[in-house]
Protein backbone atom coordinates (compact mmCIF):
# COMPACT_ATOMS: atom_id res chain seq x y z
CA UNK A 1 0.00 0.00 0.00
CA UNK A 2 1.48 3.16 -1.08
CA UNK A 3 1.82 6.36 1.61
CA UNK A 4 0.23 9.46 -0.49
CA UNK A 5 0.45 11.39 2.44
CA UNK A 6 4.34 10.41 2.97
CA UNK A 7 4.61 10.72 -0.84
CA UNK A 8 2.88 14.10 -0.89
CA UNK A 9 5.73 15.47 2.19
CA UNK A 10 8.64 13.79 0.32
CA UNK A 11 7.53 15.71 -2.91
CA UNK A 12 7.43 18.84 -0.88
CA UNK A 13 10.45 18.62 0.80
CA UNK A 14 13.56 19.79 -0.18
CA UNK A 15 16.23 18.94 2.52
CA UNK A 16 16.79 15.30 2.00
CA UNK A 17 16.57 12.60 -1.04
CA UNK A 18 13.14 10.50 -0.73
CA UNK A 19 13.14 7.25 -2.27
CA UNK A 20 10.36 5.07 -2.88
CA UNK A 21 11.06 1.28 -2.33
CA UNK A 22 8.42 -0.57 -4.88
CA UNK A 23 8.80 -4.15 -2.91
CA UNK A 24 7.46 -2.46 0.59
CA UNK A 25 6.31 0.86 -0.05
CA UNK A 26 8.52 2.66 2.61
CA UNK A 27 10.19 5.58 1.71
CA UNK A 28 13.47 5.98 2.44
CA UNK A 29 15.29 9.16 3.38
CA UNK A 30 18.40 10.08 2.75
CA UNK A 31 21.38 12.58 2.88
CA UNK A 32 21.29 14.54 -0.93
CA UNK A 33 24.90 13.49 -1.42
CA UNK A 34 25.01 10.18 -0.27
CA UNK A 35 24.48 7.55 -2.64
CA UNK A 36 21.19 6.50 -3.80
CA UNK A 37 20.01 2.88 -1.96
CA UNK A 38 21.04 0.01 -3.01
CA UNK A 39 19.01 -1.92 -5.72
CA UNK A 40 17.89 0.44 -8.82
CA UNK A 41 14.95 -1.48 -9.54
CA UNK A 42 13.40 -1.45 -6.83
CA UNK A 43 13.64 2.48 -5.44
CA UNK A 44 12.46 5.20 -7.40
CA UNK A 45 13.92 9.02 -6.53
CA UNK A 46 10.65 10.39 -5.42
CA UNK A 47 11.06 14.09 -7.37
CA UNK A 48 10.76 17.12 -5.46
CA UNK A 49 8.96 20.61 -6.10
CA UNK A 50 11.07 23.00 -7.74
CA UNK A 51 11.17 26.88 -7.85
CA UNK A 52 9.41 27.11 -10.75
CA UNK A 53 6.57 24.82 -9.73
CA UNK A 54 6.60 27.04 -6.73
CA UNK A 55 6.32 29.73 -8.19
CA UNK A 56 3.58 28.76 -10.82
CA UNK A 57 1.94 27.01 -7.85
CA UNK A 58 1.79 31.15 -6.16
CA UNK A 59 0.32 32.36 -9.77
CA UNK A 60 -2.36 29.88 -10.34
CA UNK A 61 -3.63 30.17 -6.84
CA UNK A 62 -3.79 34.11 -7.25
CA UNK A 63 -5.51 33.75 -10.34
CA UNK A 64 -8.42 31.64 -8.43
CA UNK A 65 -9.25 33.73 -5.75
CA UNK A 66 -11.49 36.58 -5.56
CA UNK A 67 -10.57 40.77 -6.96
CA UNK A 68 -9.53 41.92 -3.81
CA UNK A 69 -7.12 44.65 -2.64
CA UNK A 70 -5.34 41.84 -0.51
CA UNK A 71 -5.46 39.42 -3.93
CA UNK A 72 -3.44 42.79 -5.28
CA UNK A 73 -1.03 42.58 -2.48
CA UNK A 74 -0.72 38.81 -2.82
CA UNK A 75 -0.50 39.66 -7.06
CA UNK A 76 2.39 42.11 -6.36
CA UNK A 77 4.57 39.92 -3.64
CA UNK A 78 4.46 36.46 -6.63
CA UNK A 79 7.72 36.71 -7.07
CA UNK A 80 9.26 37.02 -4.00
CA UNK A 81 8.61 33.74 -2.17
CA UNK A 82 8.85 35.05 1.31
CA UNK A 83 7.59 38.44 0.96
CA UNK A 84 4.39 36.23 -0.29
CA UNK A 85 4.35 34.18 2.90
CA UNK A 86 4.33 37.50 4.58
CA UNK A 87 1.39 38.68 3.14
CA UNK A 88 -0.41 35.60 2.97
CA UNK A 89 -0.34 35.84 6.63
CA UNK A 90 -1.74 38.68 7.05
CA UNK A 91 -4.99 36.48 6.77
CA UNK A 92 -5.36 32.96 7.97
CA UNK A 93 -8.65 32.08 5.65
CA UNK A 94 -6.47 33.09 2.44
CA UNK A 95 -3.17 31.18 3.90
CA UNK A 96 -5.23 28.04 4.83
CA UNK A 97 -6.80 28.14 1.16
CA UNK A 98 -2.94 28.32 -0.38
CA UNK A 99 -1.74 25.44 1.32
CA UNK A 100 -4.55 23.40 0.60
CA UNK A 101 -4.50 24.20 -3.05
CA UNK A 102 -0.58 24.30 -2.47
CA UNK A 103 -1.39 20.46 -1.06
CA UNK A 104 -3.73 19.32 -4.08
CA UNK A 105 -1.34 20.67 -6.63
CA UNK A 106 1.38 18.43 -4.51
CA UNK A 107 -0.82 15.16 -5.01
CA UNK A 108 -2.02 15.69 -8.34
CA UNK A 109 2.36 15.70 -8.78
CA UNK A 110 2.88 12.69 -7.18
CA UNK A 111 -0.15 11.05 -8.33
CA UNK A 112 1.08 11.87 -12.33
CA UNK A 113 4.81 10.57 -11.09
CA UNK A 114 3.14 7.35 -9.82
CA UNK A 115 1.23 6.89 -13.16
CA UNK A 116 4.40 7.41 -14.92
CA UNK A 117 6.52 4.83 -13.23
CA UNK A 118 3.80 2.58 -14.29
CA UNK A 119 2.28 2.32 -10.40
CA UNK A 120 -1.46 2.73 -9.46
CA UNK A 121 -1.88 6.07 -6.91
CA UNK A 122 -4.96 4.26 -5.08
CA UNK A 123 -2.40 1.06 -5.08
Amino acid sequence: MLDLDGLQVAYLGVALAHYLDLETGDILDIPLDAPPPGDASRFRRIPTRTPESEAEDRRLFIEKIDFSLFRDHLANAMEDAMEFRRVLSEDRRIERAFFNFKNDRATQAIEEWLREEGLEPSA
